[in-house]
C-alpha cells in the first residue's frame, strides 16, 4: 500500500453524506491532502504513508511533513479550522490533531502505543464534519 491506496482506502469507509475531496494543488505549497465537511463542520487531513516501521522502539519516525506543510497546517489551527496529521502504515495509524503533536519527535514506540485502526479513524472523520453539538 502507498499513500494514495491509504487515502482511499477511507474514503471509501466514509458515508456518502460527507464531502471530501483529494487535493492535488500544484501552485499552492503545503496544501493538507484532504478536505471533508458535511454539517457539523469541516476538517483538514495531511496524510503519510509507512511501508513499515522502524524495528527498534527508540527510533524516530520520519513521516517527511515539510516544513512548508507544518506551516500551512499550524496557521490553519490558529485561524480555529480542524486540521489534522495521519500517519498510517501496516502497524495501525496515529491521529496528530495540534501543533504541538506533530513537531514532536515521534519514536516507534510512541507509534505502537498510540496507534488506532482505521475504523477509529474514520469514525474521528465523521465525529468531527457531522456532529453539531
Amino acid at each position: 500500500m502507498n499513500e494514495h491506496s491509504f487515502i482511499r482506502s477511507v474514503h471509501r469507509q466514509l458515508p456518502a453524506s460527507i464531502y471530501r475531496w483529494k487535493i492535488n494543488d500544484n501552485f499552492q505549497g503545503g496544501v493538507a491532502d484532504a478536505y471533508y465537511s458535511d454539517k457539523g463542520g469541516d476538517l483538514w487531513i495531511e496524510y503519510k504513508y509507512l511501508k513499515a516501521l522502524p524495528k527498534r522502539p527508540t527510533t524516530e519516525i520520519k513521516t517527511t511533513l515539510s516544513a512548508q506543510q507544518a506551516c500551512w497546517l499550524t496557521e490553519r489551527h490558529n485561524e480555529g479550522r480542524t486540521v489534522a496529521v495521519v500517519i498510517g502504515s501496516p502497524s495501525g495509524i496515529v491521529l496528530l490533531t495540534s501543533p504541538d503533536e506533530w513537531n514532536t519527535p515521534l519514536t516507534c514506540a510512541d507509534f505502537i502505543r498510540t496507534a488506532i485502526d482505521k475504523q477509529r479513524l474514520v469514525s474521528y472523520i465523521v465525529e468531527t464534519t457531522t456532529s453539531t453539538t
